[in-house]
């Protein structure tokens, strides 16, 4: 499935800053569909799941899948092998039936060629027998009339059919009855009068369709044609209720339309089809479809199934699904940025206050976790083979999701080593999640372990691409398990893998850039964390775990992480540190990569704050390395000039200034960067060098000191110009609202009178002087 991304390619935004204008704050940045951010570990499956793939819990109203049961196409071949003869190879007659259009069978039938084109056919072979000439009749009439709608188009693909005999003729369709009667083989009859049946539904003649299935189908039940029968004639029935009561008996008997009796089911009229129901299967059918659909909690139908069919296939897979809804409602808000499951429902407020509604939430999940798990705990002794073995691997589920780790554990042991693959691969991840809780995960066996069970469940992935979900969260998980234990250098690296994994369809993972190998350092790593990737990046004796979580997520130049970690201790104003390592990377650097020579292009000791658009120049040649260099010179001097340079310099590293890019790698209009993988960033910006990127706090002091020492009436009116702006922006720093401007408006301090009284005759003055900035002195 393709997540819908709505990305940037670069995380970069450009607006024009004016002078003292208001700002405002909002989050930018990418999102991803729901369905896309959802976590769900628990994939285990029992046989017969398949036909029930678009019903699993999703986002969406039907979970979209590629793939499509072909079973009951397998089942109808058989059935010509069983009546034509064993020589037959059930694929060639699968091949004819289903993979061979019109125009190739009639076309090669024409020119007596069928067994030259399909030479090597079992089933070709022997409908070429003189005595088999009646059913190859058949398959020929099926074929023309696949297309009878449109002598120029084939209905299912639009594609132009161009047929090379000017001999073709549609099939005739005008006695249909006497098609029928003269098939004197029943397995013909009954063939002819699905193919009629068929086409009078779609010839809108649904007395027709009921008329030939009750004649042919209703007596004869013993192929898979009474199903696709029975699914037309229900379609044609009036009465809704027994319409209902029919789908739901075509559900229970073949693969191949239960998608489709679900879109016509009518779930508003489940108590009067029950009261059809002929027995307890019949009635599990029908709560069973009733609840595919139900996103909300439904223990209340599982406990009604279990008492009518406690081995039904569709009881376990509605455990699967109850299952499902919890990892949404508790993993999702917690191992995800979108702050909330991936289905709510219209009275859940989330966003009026969502520390309130979350933890509410969480706690009712909880709760109803428990009373499914000791609902399945009480069941379990009851049930018997892949049917026990499917429940104990729900109840490990529910147990990690209710941190119950000891209880799962010994559940977990409870399951077979005879246990079906998918139950064997969630017996693996339920493993690694134990481990990943109770294990020293610094331990290099503890590692090697848990690339073993992560590679039992990507050895699966190419027999079922829906586990791409699974390592997603799995991933995910470990990710947050290893960060908490102080390990951030594998933590990023684990929560990159989650990304590739969840479905395979990341644009920038399949394109990765500069900010792919950073973007989840730039927000959680510290020095100690960035020089472990830089030691890893450079081992080239990884061990199994490390080999593999690098694979697709390690920078393939180290440099990149030199860079984020010079920009980390410039953060923490730790200037040695930083030039250092800036000064350990290439000159050039910062011209190749990213997009430094964009951002990083102006002169960063005049203040942007103060310049008018014309007079912005973007060829300057900036150096990380020059740049600190001169930041370390200037504090060394500590004069009134050098601290007025330094205030520039850490007033244009601010977000509100030229050189941003010095200290971040996206930039927000005040606010801050919201993205599905990394979140909000506003708290971390927040803390960049004491504040000073978010709130000017370092500017300010630097002005403020520089004031304080000037002997110069020009340096003074500068500084105290720039502390009324940094006092300006920081007043409007963290306001969002028109609301709260009105309540607590911004008051111009003495700077601002001084600037108008003291300084008013320096050339300072002069130039930056204007009737808005008086407008501020009351």
């Amino acid at each position: 499935m393709e997540p819908k991304i709505y990305l940037n390619i670069m995380r970069v935004f450009s607006t024009l800053l004016l002078v003292l204008s208001f700002q405002v704050s909002f989050a930018c940045g990418w999102s991803v569909s729901p369905e896309t951010s959802r976590l769900a570990l628990f994939k285990a499956q029992r046989e017969g799941f398949f036909k029930l793939t678009p019903f699993y819990y999703s986002a969406d109203n039907y979970f979209s899948t590629n793939t499509i049961s072909d079973a009951d196409q397998r089942l109808n071949c058989l059935e010509w092998k069983n009546k034509l003869g064993n020589n037959i190879n059930p694929n060639d007659v699968y091949v004819i039936l289903y993979e061979t259009d019109s125009e190739q069978f009639e076309t090669a039938y024409e020119n007596k060629t069928l067994n030259k084109v399909f030479e090597k056919n079992t089933f070709i072979k022997t409908l070429l027998l003189p005595k088999n000439k009646q059913f190859l009749n058949y398959i020929l009439f099926a074929k023309k009339l696949e297309y009878n709608s449109n002598t120029d188009v084939k209905w299912e693909s639009w594609g132009q059919i161009g047929y090379e005999s000017k001999d073709h003729k549609l099939a005739e369709v005008t006695d249909f009855e006497k098609k029928i009667s003269s098939a004197k083989d029943p397995f013909l009859k009954q063939r002819y009068a699905f193919l009629i049946l068929r086409y009078s539904f779609y010839d809108a003649d649904p007395k027709e369709v009921i008329r030939l299935y009750d004649a042919y189908f209703e007596q004869n039940k013993k192929t898979i044609l009474e199903p696709w029968a029975l699914y037309y004639k229900a379609l044609c029935v009036e009465n809704k209720i027994l319409q209902n009561y029919l789908l739901s008996k075509v559900f229970n008997s073949c693969e191949e339309k239960s998608f489709a009796v679900l879109q016509h089911y009518d779930r508003k009229l489940t108590a009067e089809t029950l009261a059809l129901a002929q027995n307890d299967e019949e009635r599990s059918v029908i709560l069973a479809i009733e609840s595919l659909r139900n996103p909300a909690p439904d223990l209340k139908s599982i406990k009604e199934i279990y008492e009518l069919s406690p081995n039904s296939l569709f009881l376990s897979f509605l455990i699967g699904r109850e299952v499902n809804k919890l990892e949404d409602w508790i993993f999702t808000p917690q191992y995800t940025n979108n702050g909330s499951p991936s289905v709510t429902f219209s009275d859940t407020n989330w966003y009026e206050d969502y520390a309130k509604a979350k933890a509410e939430n969480f706690n009712k999940d909880i709760l109803y976790l428990r009373e499914l798990e000791y609902f399945l705990i009480s069941i379990r002794e009851q049930t018997s083979g892949e049917q026990k073995d499917y429940i104990t691997a729900a109840i490990v589920q529910l147990c990690f999701i209710d941190d119950q780790i000891d209880e799962g554990k010994k559940y977990t042991s409870m399951i077979s080593n005879k246990a079906n693959a998918s139950i064997q691969m969630q017996k693996n991840i339920q493993l690694a999640l134990v481990s990943l809780k109770q294990d020293d995960l610094k331990n290099e066996k503890v590692q090697n372990q848990l690339y073993n069970y992560f590679n039992s469940v990507e050895n699966l992935i190419e027999t079922d691409n829906g586990l791409f979900k699974n390592l997603y969260s799995l991933y995910r998980i470990a990710s947050d398990e290893f960060y908490k234990k102080g390990d951030g250098a594998m933590a990023g690296l684990l929560s990159m893998k989650a990304d590739i994994k969840n479905e395979g369809e990341y644009v920038s993972y399949n394109n990765p850039y500069f900010y792919s190998y950073i973007g989840y350092f730039d927000r959680k790593a510290t020095i100690d964390d960035v020089d472990r990737l830089m030691a890893l990046q450079q081992k080239t004796n990884k061990t199994p775990f490390e080999k593999y979580i690098c694979s697709g997520t390690i920078a393939p130049d180290i440099n990149y992480y030199k860079d984020l970690k010079g920009t980390i201790a410039f953060r923490n104003n730790n200037l040695e540190l930083a030039y250092q390592t800036f000064s350990s990377m290439p000159k050039d650097f910062w011209e190749k990569n990213y997009e430094f020579k964009d951002y990083l292009n102006e002169n960063p000791f005049t203040p942007k704050i103060l310049q008018k658009q014309e007079e912005r120049k973007f060829d300057y040649r900036f150096n990380k390395t020059d740049f600190i260099a001169k930041l370390i010179q200037l504090k060394k001097q500590n004069t009134a000039s050098s601290n007025l340079q330094l205030a520039h310099a850490y007033f244009n590293v601010s977000y509100l200034g030229n050189s941003w890019m010095m200290t971040a790698y996206d930039w927000s209009s005040g606010g801050s960067y919201v993205d599905y993988i990394y979140g909000d960033n506003a708290a971390n910006e927040k803390k960049y060098q004491n504040g000073n990127y978010h709130n000017l706090k370092m500017a300010k002091m630097y002005y403020e000191k520089a004031f304080k020492m000037s002997k110069n009436n020009n340096e003074k009116a500068m500084a105290s110009l720039m502390i009324f702006e940094c006092n300006y922006y920081n007043h409007y720093a963290d306001l969002v609202s028109t609301e709260e401007e009105e309540k607590n408006p911004f008051k111009a301090g003495k700077e601002l009178v001084n600037f108008y009284s003291i300084y008013k005759t320096t050339p300072t003055f002069k130039k930056y002087n204007c009737p808005l900035l008086k407008s501020f002195i009351n």
